[in-house]
């Protein structure tokens, strides 16, 4: 794996026009679209801009496959906040009945 910096890994965030809670075919979908858009063969297309549209999705390919999860509960609730808060008021409801 080649180091990338902090620096490098926002610019290449900021070049895809992410934001957080993505998943990976999420990023390679929008490459894929930005892609077509800039390819130097294309009207309106851009060298300069398909390379760094290339690099940018290389580095954050190459960062979520070496990603190194953590599996604690604090992770899982960062990664599904809509499925503990979905499971917290199931359980609330729950509780609530017995009283």
């Amino acid at each position: 794996m080649h180091q990338v910096s902090l620096s490098e890994f926002q610019a290449a965030v900021e070049s895809l026009g992410l934001v957080s809670l993505r998943t990976k075919e999420d990023v390679r979908k929008k490459y894929l679209k930005l892609s077509r858009k800039y390819h130097p063969d294309m009207e309106g297309g851009s060298t300069e801009k398909f390379q760094e549209i290339r690099e940018a999705y290389e580095i954050l390919v190459e960062y979520m496959d070496n990603f190194r999860f953590v599996f604690s509960d604090e992770e899982f609730k960062q990664q599904n906040p809509l499925l503990v808060n979905t499971e917290y008021y199931v359980l609330q409801d729950k509780e609530d009945k017995k009283d």
